[in-house]
């Protein structure tokens, strides 16, 4: 293998671990999915899932969420040890499993918590977990932010054909819950496996000769190294966890994200809320606008981590931090004060996925900078933790709004109370220094 070879093999890796988490994007298509549990029958009036109470509607999206986060850490200390195609292979397994066992039980809330929050949340965390760090091992360090960005933008992208399949089996060939639930398991299965096949590391003397070689290449062109350009010294996940700056990103994606959360778990409700829905004064547009929330939510999720990531790369990640913080901020109030008509809330929910997808490709980006990428998987499963915590706290707080008074305003209002926070941790982020002896060598 040549220089040449081995950077071919880097974006063949690279593209799989893409289309992995493209198959696993079933978490992004929640509110496809809400709706139709909360659906009416119009022969009766009465509701298809009437055990469903309206308070546990997102539920299954939260637990999902919050376990796929938390299973990361096992996931990505698992991946270090046996390498990344295994642990793929096992989370598609699992998503697909659960996405088809959930079709058997649509009226039963708290097994279809477990198929769905359990099976397919942890399933999600066993293949977001690998694709990453299996990449960056073949890129130069100044690439961290591109591959992340990449990366998990297949993740966001994946309610982008996922969301139209469940529009187009659900309304147009008018399948039940069950029987679209059953086709989504197996798409997934027949998209996720091949694509996992191909998610490896180096592993031959030769491959990690030169793909070393790769990664040291000098490319500052004599000018001083970018922070985001060196390649990071190595910890493990106990000393990772014993640095301040672990707990700070993980109370950033908590806080930060929420704001996202809210509005993706929402996004067509917020769409009907925020405008007056089909029977107020943007009638038609309305209906025609929730036919695409979900796709649109997925664009530009998907955006925002691919331009984050290469954005970081660029200015830097608190930079690009402080950017993010204030258009949330600043989109939260438009909600709550202008955001009234479909075409401005198109405008509200691209920019507040974009937000949210530019920290979640900036976010694994520091982790990389700051603990190294030996174990990165473990160490980043551990900061990934915030994220699951935000798929509580988001949806949480807008189906309080929505119960207590019949819209989301009082949600906005906390988002950016949230945001403000994350920002104010953001600015007293630091390199953390290791001490000689914490520092693993290669």
């Amino acid at each position: 293998m040549d220089v040449r070879t081995a950077k071919k093999k880097a974006w063949r890796v690279l593209i799989a671990g893409i289309i992995s988490n493209l198959s696993i994007g079933i978490l992004y298509t929640w509110s496809n999915l809400r709706d139709a549990l909360a659906a009416v029958d119009p022969a009766t009036g009465e509701r298809i899932y009437s055990e469903w109470a309206p308070t546990m509607l997102n539920l299954p999206y939260s637990v999902g969420g919050f376990l796929s986060a938390f299973v990361v850490v096992a996931a990505g200390a698992w991946q270090d040890r046996v390498g990344a195609k295994k642990v793929i292979i096992v989370g598609i397994l699992m998503v697909s499993l659960g996405a088809i066992l959930s079709s058997f039980v649509t009226h039963s809330p708290y097994m279809f918590l477990v198929t769905f929050g359990i099976i397919v949340g942890s399933g999600i965390g066993f293949v977001y977990a690998c694709p990453r760090a299996a990449a960056m091992k073949w890129f130069h360090p100044s690439k961290k932010g591109m591959v992340n960005g990449l990366v998990v933008a297949g993740f966001g992208l994946g309610a982008l054909w996922l969301g139209p399949v469940e529009i187009f089996l659900l309304k147009t060939m008018g399948l039940s819950l069950e029987q679209t639930l059953l086709a989504l398991g197996v798409l997934i299965l027949c998209i996720g496996i091949p694509a996992a096949m191909n998610v490896i590391e180096p592993k031959t003397k030769e491959e990690k000769e030169i793909v070393d070689k790769i990664r040291s290449e000098d490319l500052s062109g004599g000018k001083p190294v970018k922070a985001t350009m060196r390649k990071a010294d190595n910890v493990s996940l106990a000393t990772c966890a014993k640095y301040p700056q672990t707990w700070m990103l993980l109370t950033i994606y908590s806080f930060f994200c929420s704001a996202g959360a809210l509005v993706i778990s929402n996004a067509t409700d917020i769409m009907r809320i925020q405008t007056g829905g089909p029977e107020g004064p943007f009638g038609e547009t309305v209906i025609k606008a929730i036919a695409f929330m979900v796709p649109l939510a997925s664009i530009s999720n998907a955006t925002g981590r691919s331009l984050g990531g290469i954005l970081s790369d660029k200015i830097g990640r608190k930079p690009t931090y402080y950017i993010i913080h204030t258009v949330a901020a600043l989109n939260m109030l438009g909600f709550i004060y202008f955001w009234k008509t479909p075409y401005l809330v198109v405008l509200g929910v691209i920019l507040a996925c974009v937000a949210y997808g530019s920290a979640m490709s900036t976010t694994p980006s520091i982790v990389a900078d700051y603990f190294g990428l030996k174990n990165y998987g473990a160490n980043y499963g551990l900061v990934y933790n915030g994220w699951g915590i935000s798929l509580i706290i988001g949806p949480s707080i807008s189906a309080y709004s929505k119960y207590a008074y019949g819209n989301y305003d009082f949600a906005y209002a906390a988002a950016i109370v949230l945001i403000a926070i994350s920002a104010a941790i953001v600015f007293f982020l630091k390199q953390p220094k290791f001490k000689p002896e914490e520092i693993i060598r290669d």
